[in-house]
């Protein structure tokens, strides 16, 4: 049985112990039933730390026991996904977070809905990376995907992305996922509701993506980042004949 986790970037760190903040403290107590000596893992970025809990005076803190560097997920996967409406948007975050996405870039598409500027867009941002922090909580992984803003599609620099490159495509020229031989660092384009625009897919194709199909239905845009984010994981090392 795995322990009960939290993360530490909000505690702080004396040189003794860790101080676990109210929110994580309250979770810990009230939540998952954890008192004084129950051993709980503290993730904080690239590292997953074992701690023994001290309660009292009003205050939790916690003891680290052992710590060891978190194992490097392969395939290291880059998302471009399509800017979807909130509870799309939030589950295809969890999806890809307890899957393998490294990084994830946000696409404002001729077909999505949304449109965040200013006050709005930094409170949108701040949410978002709450829910990969509380995804990769749940998911045991040390180190969230890292969140970029959203960019107008026609304005996204391709240039930097991984050699390999797929895009999720309603089209009878897409291959099938599980044909493709995935490297260790891949691109996967998923579009927003409605798939991507004719002059996206272009796009994308000129700048060296190869269309592909996750099946024979179609899935909502937060499904497939699930579907899509998952077979890269499992098809990875496997050879194709």
């Amino acid at each position: 049985m795995s322990l009960p986790r939290l993360r530490l970037e909000g505690c702080l760190f004396d040189g003794e112990v860790w101080h676990v903040g109210a929110e994580e403290a309250h979770h810990l107590i009230r939540v998952r039933r954890c008192y004084t000596g129950s051993l709980v893992e503290g993730l904080l970025r690239g590292e997953k730390i074992e701690l023994r809990l001290e309660c009292g005076g009003g205050e939790v803190t916690a003891r680290e026991l052992s710590r060891c560097g978190e194992e490097k997920i392969i395939p290291r996967v880059e998302l471009l996904l399509g800017l979807l409406k909130n509870d799309q948007l939030d589950d295809a975050l969890r999806f890809c977070a307890e899957t393998c996405a490294a990084e994830i870039h946000l696409l404002v598409c001729e077909r999505s809905v949304p449109r965040y500027g200013g006050a709005r867009l930094v409170e949108k941002m701040t949410r978002w990376r709450r829910i990969l922090d509380e995804a990769t909580k749940q998911a045991g992984a040390a180190t969230p995907p890292l969140l970029r803003e959203p960019r107008d599609f026609e304005k996204f620099d391709f240039g930097a992305l991984p050699k390999q490159r797929l895009a999720a495509m309603l089209s009878p020229d897409s291959k099938p996922l599980r044909l493709i031989e995935i490297e260790e660092s891949a691109a996967l384009a998923i579009g927003p509701e409605g798939d991507w625009s004719p002059r996206e897919g272009a796009e994308l194709i000129g700048n060296g993506f190869v269309p592909v199909t996750l099946g024979k239905r179609i899935m909502r845009a937060s499904t497939a980042v699930a579907a899509g984010c998952a077979a890269l994981q499992m098809l990875h090392g496997q050879r194709r004949r």
